[in-house]
């Protein structure tokens, strides 16, 4: 035994490896690195970009209050200038002086040396003014004067300023460098009279670049800080020079800005942006990025060492751990291998008593036991061989039952004769699971007995026995099944079997319960040979198969029933036509005597009769008028539903044949205040229909309308769309409730008016008139509103493919109805 098992492993091919100190290792270690180099990068990472928000958020801080002080030192140092020119401007002397210039007077020399020592006296009181010009009304520059030039010579900016007309605001403007290269502000002071009238403008150039250069020896920016002005027109003061960029940008459209930014030259840098709008200025202060986060780099830079030397100590502490995991492992697999090749002799030494000892320990039992399972392998494989038989029997055998289950509900939606279901229900069930007998019975109408329906199998002497009525009451395993409502299965043994069935080899008798929710129909009996044939699930899978032939039976029982009474419906629809059709010919001989003598009569031919005998007349007249209408109508109705009806199909003007209708309609509503309209769209093109029907359509929908209208306008429209012609009858009457919309439609089914009566009429007009707009292959709707009034409307085609077929179908569609 022994030797064969080691004879069959010896065949088998020798497992592949890739060597035991591989892929283990190497995954310990690689995780080892990932969860020491991943949190210390994240955590490094986080830590460098809040310094370096930090540090950005310092510096905007610096720079914003660098560039708040300079605002308000730029403002006091404006203001001051300005302050001291509008005290020059208002003095008596200045305006005299000024006065005696404009008027050329003949002391003009006088008043020009006493204007240039007052403008001197400033200049030299105040550095910041390095230029001062006295312009007159014209513009025209009345004396100039700056510091170091001489009193005859013009200032710098001279041409400039000239520009200023005499009407100039007081105030600041900014102006372009001169051929000296420099830019700078003008302060502007009107000079008036006693009577408050301009005589001239006093203007003073400030230079700039005394106050830039303390701002900047003030600021404390560092090496690279820079702070500056910019006016509207992009001027870099006092410098000259046109500058640009988005912080510039949106200060000079009046928006504050701070933040990351490049500057006019393209350096990164962080600035802060503010628009002084009372000057007119930009005021900018700035710091480059990399003097700003040059601590944050070398933060990172450390961070990233610390990192690697970290990630190299752990790669250590992961290879020497993981050599202290993975060598016990190699070992178990070499001897699992060693065990798989046919060696049931290894043994793994167990050397601690962590999980790995306790692993070579449960490795060491398993491969004994291993050693133990294979000394009986022989016994082993026919015993589970025998299990998976039994299994595979089952499973076939289910597979019969479900196969068994969906032919039973073909057969149930297939077959709807009683017996013709009975009789393959069985077959198939006594065909698929080779049982000895198979038979149904169902309960009589006194629930005391139980009858055979349909069996198959068995012997002849069997086949007589089964075929006896079964009392409910006599303890039998179809009895049992009836009175408990569940499976009943019961033993037999030869010699019982012998006696009661005539078949010795019968050894089980399986009784399911017809059951229809609470109600038990019958059973289905069956008896096998085999005594271990109804298990738990050989019992269920039976009870859906009782279960289906219930449903089955049960259908096929109403369907007779629904075919009997549609066959008595049909014979009943005939005679009702038959007699619709008889009677009506009946009346309508006599009553159209009736009609055509009292015509007679009231024409006088007969002689004169009184008034009371005409008024008589005419309501016989009239009544029989209306029950001839009656009966046109039944007739009309027995011939539509017996298929006989037939249109005539011609060329149609509807504009005319409306016309012709709303004409006759008038007499409708000649006592009722009422007024008749009629909208018919100009184009209206021909329709092939029948005149007269859709003429009885309209005279319907007209009376209709006139019936339920009391006062107010009824509206007969027409007009062509989406290849059909479209005609409504609308009213102002009482209107419809949605839930008679439908009813109306119907035979013999009339609305209601306002005070509740029923109007008079059989209630067919409705329903003949949508009759005839189908058989025209059109289709009639009603909109309705209470109190407001119903529209109805029908469609006409205008080229039906057939119009005889078109009638024609609907009288075949209404005949099967």
């Amino acid at each position: 035994m022994k030797n064969h098992v080691v004879a069959r492993l010896d065949e088998r091919p020798r497992i592949p490896t890739t060597g035991m100190r591989g892929g283990l290792g190497r995954t310990l270690l690689t995780a080892f690195l990932v969860l020491a180099i991943v949190p210390l990068s994240t955590i490094s990472w986080y830590a460098t970009q809040r310094e370096r928000q930090d540090i950005q958020r310092e510096v905007t801080t610096k720079l914003f209050s660098v560039a708040t002080m300079m605002e308000t030192q730029v403002h006091q140092w404006v203001e001051n200038r300005t302050a001291d020119l509008a005290l020059l401007a208002a003095l008596p002397a200045t305006q005299e002086n000024v006065s005696a210039l404009v008027t050329n007077a003949t002391d003009d020399s006088i008043a020009r040396d006493v204007l240039h020592a007052q403008l001197h006296a400033l200049l030299a009181q105040d550095p910041a003014f390095c230029c001062l010009t006295v312009l007159d009304g014209e513009g025209q520059v009345l004396i100039s004067t700056d510091t170091g030039i001489d009193p005859q010579t013009e200032c710098p900016l001279t041409e400039q300023t000239i520009t200023l007309g005499p009407e100039q605001a007081t105030g600041l403007q900014s102006i372009m460098p001169d051929s000296t290269g420099e830019t700078g502000l003008v302060v502007i002071q009107r000079i008036t009279g006693p009577d408050a009238e301009t005589l001239g403008l006093l203007t003073g150039w400030l230079n700039l670049s005394d106050l830039i250069h303390t701002m900047q020896a003030v600021s404390g920016l560092g090496k690279t800080g820079e702070i500056y002005l910019v006016d509207a027109s992009g001027i870099a003061l006092p410098q000259g020079q046109a500058v640009t960029s988005p912080g510039i940008e949106a200060a000079l459209s009046g928006d504050n800005r701070e933040g990351l930014y490049k500057n006019y030259a393209g350096v990164p840098v962080i600035g802060v942006y503010r628009w002084m709008p009372e000057l007119g200025l930009a005021l900018v202060a700035e710091q480059t990025q990399e003097e700003a986060f040059a601590s944050t780099d070398a933060v990172t830079a450390a961070v990233v060492g610390a990192t690697l030397a970290v990630a190299l100590a752990t790669a250590i502490i992961a290879a020497i751990v993981t050599r202290q995991i993975t060598r016990p492992i190699v070992r178990l697999t070499e001897s699992a291998l060693s065990i798989a090749e046919g060696d049931m002799e290894q043994r793994v030494p167990v050397t601690s008593r962590d999980e790995i000892g306790i692993l070579a320990y449960v490795f060491n039992r398993m491969a004994a036991e291993l050693k133990a399972l294979y000394n009986d392998l022989e016994g082993k494989v026919a015993q589970r061989t025998a299990l998976l038989q039994r299994a595979n029997y089952q499973i076939q055998r289910r597979a019969i039952q479900l196969a068994t289950t969906v032919e039973v509900s073909q057969a149930a939606t297939s077959i709807l004769e009683p017996d013709q279901l009975s009789r393959e229900v069985v077959r198939l069930i006594h065909d698929s699971f080779a049982y000895s007998y198979v038979g149904i019975y169902l309960l009589d109408d006194d629930n005391r007995q139980a009858l055979l329906q349909e069996a198959t199998g068995g012997g002849e002497e069997m086949a007589t026995v089964k075929a006896k009525p079964v009392p409910v009451e006599d303890g039998s395993a179809i009895g049992q099944a009836i009175l408990t409502g569940e499976p009943c299965i019961v033993k037999w043994n030869a010699e019982r079997a012998q006696e009661v069935l005539f078949s010795a080899y019968i050894r089980t008798e399986a009784a399911l319960p017809l059951r229809m929710g609470d109600q038990i129909v019958g059973v289905l009996d069956i008896l096998s040979t085999e005594e271990e044939d109804f298990d738990a699930d050989g019992v269920s899978a039976l009870q859906n198969v009782a279960n289906q032939i219930t449903i089955a039976l049960e259908n096929a029982r109403a369907y007779a029933v629904e075919r009997e009474a549609a066959k008595r419906l049909r014979e009943l629809d005939r005679s009702k036509r038959r007699f619709l059709t008889n009677m009506s010919h009946e009346l309508r001989t006599p009553l159209t005597n009736i009609i055509g003598f009292s015509r007679l009569m009231l024409k006088g031919i007969d002689g004169q009769l009184t008034e009371q005998q005409q008024n008589d007349l005419q309501i016989i007249y009239r009544n029989g008028q209306h029950l001839l209408g009656l009966i046109n109508d039944l007739l009309d109705i027995s011939h539509i539903e017996a298929g006989l009806m037939e249109l005539e199909f011609r060329d149609v003007n509807l504009a005319d044949l409306m016309r012709s209708v709303l004409a006759t309609a008038s007499a409708l509503v000649h006592d009722k205040d009422i007024e008749l309209h009629q909208e018919i769209a100009p184009n209206l093109p021909t329709v092939q229909a029948d005149p007269a029907r859709i003429r009885q359509v309209l005279l319907w929908l007209l009376a209709n309308a006139a019936k339920f209208t009391e006062q107010g306008v009824i509206t007969v429209r027409a007009w062509p769309a989406n290849g059909q012609v479209l005609v409504s009858v609308s009213d102002t009457g009482v209107g419809i409730p949605p839930e008679d919309r439908e009813r109306i439609f119907e035979q013999f089914e009339q609305g209601s008016l306002e005070n509740g009566r029923r109007p008079d009429g059989a209630g067919l007009g409705l329903a003949l008139s949508k009759e005839f707009v189908e058989m025209h292959g059109g289709e009639m709707w009603v909109e309705s509103e209470i109190g407001k009034g119903s529209t109805f409307t029908f469609t006409l085609p205008l080229q039906p493919d057939s119009p005889a077929e078109a009638g024609a179908g609907m009288v075949k569609g209404k005949e099967g109805i």
